[in-house]
């Protein structure tokens, strides 16, 4: 068969479920959260102030580097590179999973099975559903620890799904230069093929995925093999289940967590790129992300649990620019779009029996679960104060793999020695039980009233072994994750016994909100015998000693503003360019020249960007009859791909003959912009969110000259075909019924 064309409907993590019912009932649409406004009819959206409008796709083609999917599957040959996919899929994951830590579950991969989805190849394996089934990966982990110069970042950012009977993969990848998720697809992907990859027709993609992200279910993804039901009849079928152990719902929800997250990435460039950007004053602009650099380093370096929101810069650098720009900007909030969808179940109760299963009414969508609905975003966000910032720096620190914190930390350490990094101390009257062998036992420490100085915390500190601090707060300091500490012996001096111990060797050390460093804690108490097996109450001191070795780092990305300004120009956020040169300003002289060559923005040599362009006629185009559907459905159905039909494509005696084949179901949707909402069985095309780039709105569109005579035209044809009706209000699974579009090609 024909390879399908990539993502509209769902591509790959959209790939969910129809249900047999006609429409959801409103209880099952409360209970999983479908939005009553989208419930009750279409929409019409103001995308002025969303993070990613889904009116506005962008360029098919990337405007600048290529796609993670292409950095992990091209292989230099010669001066040039190109692509390798391994085959079958499971080799596809398994290298994939060689960029990924080995310690992670799964691998670091996510897999659902969905036989029915919502995805444009949803019929592609039609009637066979279960021994084809769509396969969608996730991938969810970290870099590999030890890979070089932090290893390629692929959590969050490559999504795969593969119909085996198509011959095709569905990809959705990052491009680190250019700061979005680009759409691909891989044509005959199939043992002894040269698998060809191309970009897709970007504005089908982004008709389902509004979010410029991928997109999944909510809960309980009951199209997936997590669906007990749904797992048997694939096993009932031969389907290979060695991904069995994914069905639960862990797993998928793994996926929708991490279609999530990958949205808002797309939000957190956004607001890198111009919520800091002021036209007035490109000073303040750089210094705003700087701020927001400075902060979310010490973010990562604490171990995700906080950073200094009082410091001078964050304030007056980072929240006050970016609070006056969003007022101009975004006066009524910045909204993020919904990249979960609402839930649906392929399976009717007592059909759980392939023989009985009707796939023609499980296809069916129903306008109120259609991912080409216009979707109410996920939430608008606003700044009024200090608190609404927060989450854009733990964001962007998310944004960053731990490998990279670590890597800054042991730099750090590096200059160690170096003089202008000031100490300080945390002190803290305490009470213990010591034991004859000198060990403290339920040591509490409790933080003195008014003293900033001061430190509570409870724990342990045996002689000579391990100490434990439980739930220090350090006051403004913060409070950091339980304190394991290395301790040496206990020694008498005078008549006080004193006792040192110093951090336990992590991939990063113990730091404070600020990016102070934990270097050694001293314990002293009065000396007084203890006999064996016995324990006495003891007055402790304890002094918690810290380095302002973060100074380095303030002090480097001073010198980037000043060397390096690019880095905080209104352009993506890029870890491969903001690292190397944060490590360059950080390394000591001993350690300068390593290799700071980061994956992936250097597309040297990569295989050209094509497109798998179209057969198009420019008699048929221009046909007066035509003419409107070269205008308002070239922009999905005038590709070289099977889906969405692509009945513009061929010559003009080809053009009239696939609308001939194609009217039937081209009557139903453009009827339907003549149908109440809430009465449509199908959605209308054109799609309501491609009408501002047609030049029109909803309102305008469903009383024009021109759709009347598109849908006349195409009525026309339907009598003439035996298939008058067309009418959009028709019974669920008539739409289904009705002839293909085109032929399918094997």
């Amino acid at each position: 068969m024909a390879s399908q064309r990539l993502l509209v409907a769902g591509t790959l993590v959209a790939t969910l479920a129809i249900g047999l019912a006609h429409t959801a009932t409103r209880a099952e649409q409360d209970y999983l959260g479908a939005d009553k406004s989208e419930a009750d009819g279409s929409m019409a959206h103001n995308y002025a102030s969303w993070a990613a409008d889904p009116t506005e796709a962008g360029p098919d083609l990337p405007p600048a580097g290529r796609s993670l999917f292409d950095f992990v599957f091209t292989e230099p040959k010669g001066d040039f590179r190109v692509y390798e996919l391994p085959f079958p899929f499971s080799a596809l994951i398994d290298r994939i999973r060689t960029h990924l830590d080995h310690r992670e579950i799964m691998g670091g991969t996510r897999f659902a099975i969905i036989p029915i989805g919502r995805s444009l190849q949803r019929v592609a394996a039609a009637p066979d559903f279960f021994d084809s089934p769509r396969t969608v990966v996730a991938v969810t982990g970290e870099p590999s620890a030890d890979a070089v110069n932090g290893g390629m970042l692929l959590k969050d950012r490559l999504y795969i799904a593969y119909v085996e009977k198509t011959n095709s993969l569905e990809v959705i990848s990052y491009n680190e230069t250019a700061g979005r998720f680009e759409f691909q697809l891989v044509k005959d992907y199939r043992a002894g093929a040269e698998p060809k990859v191309y970009y897709a027709d970007r504005a089908i993609c982004i008709s389902c995925h509004q979010n410029h992200a991928p997109i999944f279910s909510r809960p309980m993804w009951r199209e997936t093999n997590a669906n007990g039901q749904v797992a048997d009849m694939l096993r009932a079928a031969g389907t290979d289940m060695r991904l069995s152990t994914q069905a639960n719902n862990g797993f998928p929800d793994d996926i929708e967590r991490a279609a999530i997250r990958a949205t808002d990435l797309v939000m957190l460039q956004t607001i890198w790129q111009h919520g800091c950007e002021d036209s007035y004053d490109q000073a303040a602009s750089r210094r705003c992300r700087a701020a927001a650099l400075t902060s979310m380093l010490q973010h990562g370096l604490s171990g995700k649990r906080g950073f200094d929101s009082n410091a001078p810069d964050y304030r007056e650098d980072f929240v006050a620019t970016l609070s006056r720009n969003w007022a101009y900007k975004w006066p009524q909030g910045l909204s993020i779009a919904r990249s979960s969808i609402t839930d649906r179940n392929p399976i009717a109760a007592g059909s759980a029996q392939e023989d009985f299963f009707d796939w023609k009414a499980a296809a069916h969508i129903p306008p109120s679960l259609d991912p080409l609905r216009p979707r109410l975003p996920q939430e608008t966000l606003y700044v009024a104060s200090t608190s609404d910032t927060l989450r854009f720096i733990y964001g962007w620190a998310n944004s960053f793999p731990a490998a990279d914190f670590s890597i800054i930390d042991q730099l750090l350490l590096e200059r160690a020695a170096d003089a202008e990094a000031e100490q300080s101390v945390y002190r803290a009257r305490c009470r213990a039980r010591q034991d004859s062998s000198a060990s403290l036992h339920k040591l509490r420490c409790m933080r003195l009233p008014g003293e900033e100085g001061s430190v509570s915390l409870y724990g342990h500190a045996e002689n000579n072994g391990m100490a434990l601090f439980e739930r220090p707060n350090f006051g403004i300091g913060g409070k950091p994750h339980d304190i394991e500490l290395v301790t040496g012996p206990a020694t008498m001096t005078g008549e006080q016994y004193v006792m040192h111990a110093s951090p336990k060797d992590a991939a990063i050390t113990t730091r404070l909100r600020d990016g102070r460093r934990l270097v050694n804690v001293r314990f002293t108490w009065n000396t007084s015998p203890v006999e064996e097996h016995e324990t006495r109450a003891v007055d402790v001191s304890v002094e918690v000693f810290f380095v302002d070795d973060f100074i380095h780092v303030r002090h480097a990305i001073g010198r980037l503003l000043e060397k390096n300004p690019e880095l905080f120009e209104a352009q993506p956020l890029v870890r491969a360019r903001m690292m190397p040169a944060l490590l360059e300003q950080l390394q000591t002289t001993e350690a300068s020249g390593r290799d700071n060559t980061w994956c992936c923005i250097d597309d040297t040599g990569m295989p050209s960007v094509t497109r798998d362009a179209p057969e198009v006629d420019t008699a048929a185009m221009g046909n007066d009859k035509l003419r409107p559907f070269f205008r308002y459905c070239a922009t999905c159905h005038l590709t070289g791909e099977e889906f969405p039909p692509n009945f513009l494509s061929g010559s003009a005696s080809q053009v009239a003959e696939n609308l001939r084949s194609c009217a039937p179901r081209m009557l139903v949707r453009l009827s339907a912009w003549l149908t109440p909402a809430t009465q449509r069985v199908k959605s209308p095309m054109p799609p309501a969110t491609a009408l501002p780039s047609l030049g029109t709105t909803e309102q305008y569109w469903a009383s024009s000259d021109d759709l009347e005579s598109m849908r006349a035209y195409v009525e026309g044809l339907a009598r003439e075909s035996n298939h008058p009706a067309g009418d959009s209000t028709a019974a669920v699974g008539a739409y289904e019924g009705l002839p293909s579009c085109l032929p399918t090609v094997n």
